[in-house]
């Protein structure tokens, strides 16, 4: 019972840090940040599920999310997964 206890705030402190968006502006708050990257996520999304379907969607949102996020003027940071 003692070990689990510590295992469980190690997991949701791993699972907080994996829920901040991928990309980095200096002087941009993370708020802003949050949004541009909701914002290009969804335009990527919205484009790769209208016909014609891409073959590989996730990789295509993903493509498509990261340029969106580059000319807005973020840049890429390290991702753990």
């Amino acid at each position: 019972m003692r070990r689990i206890v510590p295992l469980l705030l190690l997991a949701l402190a791993l699972a907080t840090g994996c829920t901040r968006p991928p990309y980095a502006k200096p002087g941009a708050e993370l708020s802003a940040v949050e949004d541009d990257y909701a914002d290009c996520y969804s335009k990527a999304s919205l484009t790769v599920n209208t016909p014609p379907f891409p073959d590989r969607p996730l990789s295509e949102v993903d493509r498509d999310a990261d340029a969106c996020m580059k000319e807005r003027g973020y840049a890429s940071k390290i991702r753990m997964f």
